[in-house]
């Protein structure tokens, strides 16, 4: 059976994302390196492609961002619907708190007010720099 090994997301800005990561979601980074090497060229059929590499971890999830400096893409379309799209969310213990600090923060676009998603989950979104969703989930009592 394959394990999952991390979720990486394709981003614009490494620093801005993992600002975002690091000091909004709480993620703690674990490294950065760089890459350009003729075997990544040959993994990723994208010949010339040179890549900025962040790892987060929260638990025992880790996120890699990769910043193409070059034989980068274009962006997509990264709404709920479209097929493809990634969303993340995250626990959190107090989901309303979240909501607020985010909220005062200023910086962090909010997409959704908060909402009772089942008896015993509350969430509300947000958004990455990028426009990849965001979400914060608080699991509460009956």
């Amino acid at each position: 059976m394959a394990e999952l090994f991390h979720v990486g997301l394709t981003v614009k800005n490494l620093d801005r994302s993992l600002a975002f990561y690091r000091d909004v979601v709480g993620m703690r980074e674990e490294g950065r390196f760089e890459v350009k090497s003729e075997a990544f060229d040959t993994l990723t059929n994208n010949p010339g492609a040179r890549l900025k590499v962040a790892h987060l971890t929260a638990g025992p999830f880790m996120l890699q961002l990769i910043e193409y400096v070059a034989g980068g893409g274009t962006a997509l379309d990264l709404h709920h619907n479209n097929i493809g799209s990634p969303h993340l969310s995250f626990y959190v213990p107090d989901v309303e708190a979240k909501y607020r600090e985010l909220q005062q923060r200023g910086d962090v676009r909010i997409t959704s007010g908060l909402v009772q998603i089942t008896p015993t989950m509350r969430s509300f979104y947000t958004e990455d720099p990028d426009g990849v969703p965001v979400e914060f989930l608080q699991v509460t009592g009956q």
